[in-house]
């Protein structure tokens, strides 16, 4: 397999990686900022694997003084000239792998031609430029038809949000525990499934709740597993023996959600409650707050007085990052895998701030805050 070295990782180096893969070039990456403490993923080297016996070597920096810089590092390592080429465009995604081989057919012959194009890869950029079109083109003529799909999917499945539909219409859901809206995390239940939006426990009607009759009221619960009990019977749960003992005067709500602290209780009242003016509003607290404030980042918890749960967040951010660094709360039943510069005083603070914080917004749309302590609320 014919080997490529891309020199900078920037968008141009990023995209200038995907193209040799697709070709079919086994590829490593150089780049002076990349700090390789950082990774595990062979795929990036150092300053001494430039003697490595590479076929071609890419300089990917647009910046002219740095791409200088580079190739002069290339040449005094002893490599051709003819040998490195600079690249200063970064056109081509992954969405365009459908033309590459239309454009780029066999590597030995893509090699063959780029390294007979001078050395700013003139030719090769005019490919990238008639590629890039040809993409555009189709994507307009298939525009109408897309519309006409997208039209046919969202229609079978009314009353959902656009959020809850992305996930309904995946075909892949092995790496999809949540729906992440703006603001707020909701865990996708595979047992109460009645609620496709935000799976609570029961369906809520938000418009009805919200044209109630002046004379009933409405009783807003939130916490985490303990408050949920997705396993239990809805009758079993601790807010139907609430709504029984208040009775008909009352709408008592479960808008619990497993996994969460008091900082994303409040985040949840914020976007889905607040405007139902709900005259009492419970938070069960605690038991997530603890288990997760030692694994959580210790300048969010002491500083800013937030506790959150890290598989909502900090999974899905690594992720997106594709960082490789490990996370406490990933590392697994090692006691010592904590965050030991949390303290328990400095979770109790966090969640005193926000159960300070919860009441204000609260008494501010003119309802009642009542906080209980999570395991006292399970017991009883």
């Amino acid at each position: 397999m014919k080997k490529v070295l891309i020199y900078g990782f920037g968008w141009t180096g990023q995209s200038m990686l995907q193209l040799c893969v697709k070709i079919g070039f086994e590829c490593k990456v150089l780049d002076d900022n990349i700090n390789l403490d950082f990774t595990q993923d062979d795929i990036f080297i150092d300053q001494k694997g430039i003697t490595e016996n590479f076929d071609i070597y890419f300089v990917c920096i647009i910046n002219k003084e740095s791409a200088k810089e580079a190739y002069n590092k290339l040449k005094d390592a002893g490599i051709p000239k003819v040998k490195i080429k600079f690249i200063s465009t970064y056109d081509y995604k992954n969405k365009m792998a459908f033309l590459v081989r239309e454009y780029f057919k066999e590597p030995s012959q893509v090699l063959k031609k780029w390294l007979e194009d001078d050395q700013s890869m003139t030719y090769f950029h005019s490919q990238m430029k008639a590629m890039l079109n040809e993409y555009y083109q189709i994507k307009k003529s298939n525009a109408d038809s897309l519309l006409e799909w997208s039209n046919k999917i969202r229609s079978t499945m009314i009353g959902q949000t656009i959020f809850a539909k992305l996930y309904t219409s995946a075909l892949i859901k092995s790496d999809l525990a949540h729906i992440a809206y703006p603001g707020f995390n909701i865990g996708i239940s595979f047992e109460k499934k009645e609620d496709k939006n935000f799976y609570f426990v029961q369906k809520i009607d938000f418009e009805a709740i919200m044209q109630r009759p002046k004379d009933v009221k409405l009783v807003a619960c939130f916490g985490n597993s303990a408050l949920r009990v997705e396993y239990l019977p809805l009758e079993d749960t601790i807010t139907a023996f609430l709504q029984k003992k208040l009775g008909k005067k009352y709408i008592v709500l479960n808008f619990g959600v497993t996994g969460y602290t008091i900082y994303e209780q409040m985040m949840l009242y914020n976007a889905l409650v607040f405007p139902l003016k709900p005259e009492i509003v419970i938070s069960c607290f605690g038991g997530t707050d603890w288990r997760t404030g030692i694994v959580s980042c210790e300048h969010l918890v002491k500083t800013h007085k937030m506790t959150y749960t890290p598989g909502f967040y900090e999974y899905a951010y690594k992720k997106v990052t594709k960082s490789e660094l490990p996370l406490y709360s990933e590392i697994g039943n090692d006691r010592k895998a904590i965050n030991n510069k949390i303290l328990d005083d400095d979770v109790n603070e966090a969640i005193a701030c926000r159960l300070r914080q919860f009441n204000l917004v609260t008494s501010g749309g003119g309802g009642h805050f009542m906080p209980l302590y999570n395991p006292y609320c399970r017991v009883s």
